[in-house]
């Protein structure tokens, strides 16, 4: 979770690859960007609510859960937080239990379309469903979903072209673009907004899409087959969706492939110091606390009858953080 104290240190060592030993990562750490709550908390309600996370082993999720237990606090709930693995079957199983449990409302960021049928279960046992960072049936006519809080991927992709094209400034650029967990809603939509993004300039050619699933050991083994397809002179930035490029970057610039850039998606610790280090070019700042917290804050408006003053959706901010503005912007999590 993001520590609040002072600044401190810590390494994130890289290993080696191809015999190439890569030195640890310093990473600094200035006060976190968790907001604190303001406000008087509510009362306990005795209200219960289900939370399931689609992957809560990924780091992104260590400061999600911080602001979930900062929103139950603050709106007198409590709350049952259960992890999907990463497993369609084990989240409906998931929102099942939620269902025999007879919680007042489940909050679900879910993998992907698979999860629908669970949802319409939840619909039909009169439990409303409130979806946080992913998103599968909002927005959608299959069943009825309170609202979606969390970034705007498609606006996400967009943001990316637009600090692709601030980089490159109208010249020719030749990208490796590399996308997440396919058939997810970050990767489907965040695809969508780059290439939307991308469309009103012809100079801006992708030469490859591939996969990582928001691994960092398959984006550095991703980045280092790219770099072997494409010598010095046919590639010119690596676009990634996620954060996880932080040592496919450092592996390119180690093997004299400096020139080209990187950008990644989401503002970890790791990321923020390779911005400050010179070899990510920039990401967009999407923060989970934020994303929790208000989620329960709309899981508060909605029990109390209060559903005309929820926005559908609820899009949080997203900053472009580049050199320019690192050294001032707290990591969103990762120390």
């Amino acid at each position: 979770m993001l520590g609040r104290a002072g600044a401190i240190g810590f390494a994130v060592a890289f290993g080696s690859d191809h015999g190439v030993p890569t030195a640890a990562q310093e990473v600094s750490c200035p006060p976190a960007a968790t907001p604190q709550p303001s406000g008087t908390p509510v009362a306990a309600t005795g209200e219960r609510i289900g939370v399931t996370v689609a992957y809560l082993s990924v780091p992104f999720y260590a400061n999600f859960i911080t602001g979930l237990e900062d929103g139950a606090r603050q709106f007198g709930f409590a709350y049952d937080l259960r992890d999907g693995r990463g497993d369609p079957a084990a989240e409906i199983a998931n929102i099942q239990n939620f269902i025999a449990d007879g919680v007042d409302l489940i909050l679900l960021t879910p993998m992907g379309e698979g999860t629908v049928p669970a949802i319409r279960q939840a619909n039909e046992a009169g439990i409303p469903v409130i979806e946080v960072n992913n998103r599968a049936g909002f927005g959608g006519d299959q069943v009825e979903v309170v609202t979606y809080v969390g970034a705007d991927d498609v606006e996400f992709g967009r943001l990316q072209a637009q600090l692709l094209d601030e980089t490159f400034g109208g010249e020719p650029a030749r990208i490796g673009y590399v996308m997440g967990i396919p058939g997810t809603s970050p990767q489907i939509l965040r695809a969508q907004g780059f290439t939307e993004g991308l469309a009103e300039f012809p100079q801006y050619e992708i030469v490859a899409e591939v996969t990582d699933d928001f691994d960092s050991a398959r984006a550095l083994a991703v980045t280092q087959d790219l770099l072997s397809r494409f010598p010095e002179g046919e590639l010119d930035v690596i676009v990634m969706q996620g954060p996880e490029g932080v040592a496919a970057a450092d592996f390119a610039r180690r093997n004299g492939r400096e020139e080209v850039r990187f950008i990644l998606g989401d503002y970890p610790a790791d990321v923020r110091q390779a911005i400050i280090d010179g070899y990510v070019l920039g990401t967009i700042n999407q923060d989970p606390y934020p994303q929790a917290f208000e989620g329960m804050h709309m899981a508060r408006l909605f029990l109390d009858g209060q559903e005309a003053a929820i926005p559908k959706p609820n899009y949080l901010e997203l900053p472009i953080i580049t050199a320019e503005n690192a050294e001032q912007t707290p990591p969103a999590w990762g120390c």
